[in-house]
């Protein structure tokens, strides 16, 4: 069984993006990223620790709120929730829980009571990932939901540590409750909605996907199999047999992430071959090629063809 834990790219995408846009510049390490698609699967840590490096080298005491401000939009589109005055808040606040639940890791649980719909995140200590996670709910509650001042009144929120464990965030803070042992916000519900409204759904990433995302979290160039071993924590053994258990290789997989980084790279430069290769570190087109070649199984030229037919 694998244990890593994992989210989509989108949010540590949406961080490199706005960091770009303020001409912050991000270690290399990040910059991969930008080539993956927003459902990809990651490792849950990436974005805790983008913010902390972040946090440690920005003069912008607020960075966080800054951020969030200029990406909502892609927040909603992303979850394909309707978040319109149409639905009531408690609806929208049930779908956004069920919704992170189903396609990440961050266990958060739903509970409902006759008159509330509540979205709880437990938290035994302090800990970075504790504290990005508590401001990103916290400011998606507040700017996703679209819950305005009249509406406050029926909103409660209880965060687990003391408001300085937040930092200077706290400044954009309200209707908040510190020190209340776990993460949770109950909405009210309204006349729309049922007496029951809480549906049961399951975590259902398979072994294989939380694999892939620890491949995607690698910096293409260093992935291999002890590298993909060591992030998820195991042996390069363990890891072989636990992909031969899934009918597939590890081999395979690298490859196919290696693949998927170079056509990214490709589609983005408008299929100019040149600029790819030394995008993708190669000094020369003719090592670039034979590795296109090995990865994605045709030259780049009859690649970059190949496509040109496919348009027209």
């Amino acid at each position: 069984m694998i244990k890593y834990k994992c989210r989509p790219a989108i949010h540590t995408k949406m961080v490199c993006e706005y960091c770009e846009l303020i001409n912050f510049e991000l270690p290399d390490e990040y910059s991969h990223f930008q080539y993956l698609s927003d459902e990809d699967l990651i490792g849950f840590y990436t974005i805790t620790n983008l913010f902390n490096f972040i946090e440690q080298n920005t003069s912008n005491h607020i960075f966080f709120f800054d951020f969030v401000k200029n990406f909502i939009q892609r927040i909603e589109s992303f979850t394909k929730i309707d978040f319109s005055s149409n639905v009531s808040n408690a609806s929208k606040l049930l779908a956004f829980t069920q919704f992170y639940n189903q396609i990440s890791d961050v266990n958060w649980h739903s509970i409902e009571t006759d008159d509330s719909v509540g979205l709880v995140s437990k938290r035994a200590k302090k800990s970075l990932a504790a504290k990005y996670g508590d401001l990103f709910i916290y400011a998606s509650v507040m700017h996703v939901l679209k819950l305005e001042n009249e509406d406050k009144s029926s909103l409660i929120i209880e965060l687990p540590f003391s408001s300085g464990f937040y930092g200077s965030n706290v400044e954009l803070m309200a209707n908040v409750k510190f020190n209340c042992e776990n993460l949770s916000v109950f909405v009210k519900k309204d006349h729309r909605d049922g007496i029951k409204m809480l549906p049961y759904n399951e975590n259902s990433i398979s072994n294989i996907e939380r694999i892939n995302a620890a491949a995607k979290t690698i910096p293409p160039a260093e992935l291999s199999l002890v590298s993909l071993a060591n992030r998820l924590g195991i042996s390069a053994r363990s890891l072989q047999r636990e992909v031969k258990a899934e009918g597939c290789c590890v081999k395979g997989i690298i490859k196919k992430v290696r693949a998927n980084y170079i056509i990214s790279i490709l589609s983005k430069n408008d299929l100019n071959v040149k600029v790819t290769a030394y995008e993708c570190g190669f000094k020369n087109l003719s090592t670039f090629s034979r590795h296109f070649k090995s990865t994605i199984g045709s030259s780049p030229t009859d690649y970059v063809e190949s496509l040109k037919l496919k348009s027209i």
